[in-house]
């Protein structure tokens, strides 16, 4: 910083001819300001400047440092410029993640919208089943759902739904719908797999109390999609959420049991969370965006007896 301070002293001090000149700009002595100046040309190890009592001039290396040096410092304001505008309006790239079925089916809608109205702003787009480190992977808010982990991050709730066991109007057809969740025991019940643990249902009955049961059948995945197209296709019953099926649940294609049963009412969080590291210097852009998702979100109605929204 000194030797930026010392270089605009210098470009002054040419351009008004005295270094008396200069340092009323930066309000310094005429001593101060030939301080700064000689110890830039220590630095340099080199003359810029030819002093005599009546007048100053430049020396053959002063005159290619001037040359450089406002080449420089105009760099420098422009990129100033550049990086303070990131907080006044969108611009540069922006890069977000998420899981696969969330991300297609409710975060991609909502792009068009978002880059319309932000025409300066690109956007990467990440969909990937599984929480990447975003400082690692430069990601700037990362769409999430479920319990999370990282404590560290900055948590804002774009969304909420149920959680919904359901199964295709085919297969309830041939297999008798359950009455309470001890009835599963006796279903071809497709499971999400987490961390390679056993998948275990939780619900809260009528009376408030907890129930859990291990379900047992011949699907077992880390892909939601996965498991809605076996649901869809009539190979067993599955406990998806809401999101994921609403329009599903709406059209008659996949029928919901056990309504009096709540699937949420556990220890599973069914929040939807924009995550991202820092309050702290919060870009625009992802502010933005984080605003745009709850404003997208919001408008959405996940609840199992709703209309559907679309049907993709």
């Amino acid at each position: 910083m000194d030797n930026i301070k010392a270089m605009r002293l210098f470009l002054h001090t040419n351009q008004m001819g005295s270094m008396s000149g200069a340092g009323r700009m930066f309000g310094l002595s005429p001593a101060s300001v030939s301080r700064h100046i000689t110890a830039l040309e220590d630095d340099l190890g080199v003359r810029l400047l030819n002093r005599t009592s009546r007048k100053l001039s430049l020396t053959e290396a002063g005159q290619v440092y001037l040359q450089r040096a406002e080449r420089l410092l105009q760099d420098l304001e422009e990129m100033r410029g550049e990086v303070t505008q990131l907080n006044d309006r969108p611009y540069g790239t922006l890069r977000v993640q998420s899981r696969i079925s969330l991300g297609t089916q409710h975060i991609a809608p909502l792009m068009p919208e978002f880059l319309t109205r932000y025409p300066d702003l690109k956007v990467e787009l990440r969909f990937i089943d599984s929480d990447l480190d975003l400082i690692e992977n430069t990601i700037d808010v990362a769409v999430r759902t479920g319990n999370l982990s990282d404590s560290s991050l900055i948590v804002r709730r774009i969304g909420d739904n149920p959680r919904v066991i359901c199964a295709s109007p085919d297969y309830w057809a041939h297999n008798p719908a359950p009455t309470s969740p001890s009835d599963l025991s006796g279903h071809n019940c497709l499971t999400y797999i987490s961390d390679g643990l056993p998948s275990i249902w939780r619900f809260r009955g009528p009376d408030s109390a907890p129930i859990e049961m291990r379900p047992t059948g011949n699907l077992h995945t880390n892909n939601a999609e996965t498991l809605r197209f076996a649901a869809l296709a009539g190979v067993g019953v599955a406990l998806l959420p809401s999101w994921s099926i609403q329009n599903k649940l709406a059209n008659g294609r996949l029928q919901g049991v056990l309504d009096e049963y709540d699937a949420t009412a556990t220890d599973f969080d069914t929040g939807i969370y924009a995550v991202y590291h820092s309050k702290r210097h919060l870009s625009v852009k992802t502010r933005l965006f984080i605003d745009h998702l709850v404003t997208g979100f919001q408008k959405l109605d996940w609840s199992p007896t709703s209309p559907g929204q679309n049907d993709r």
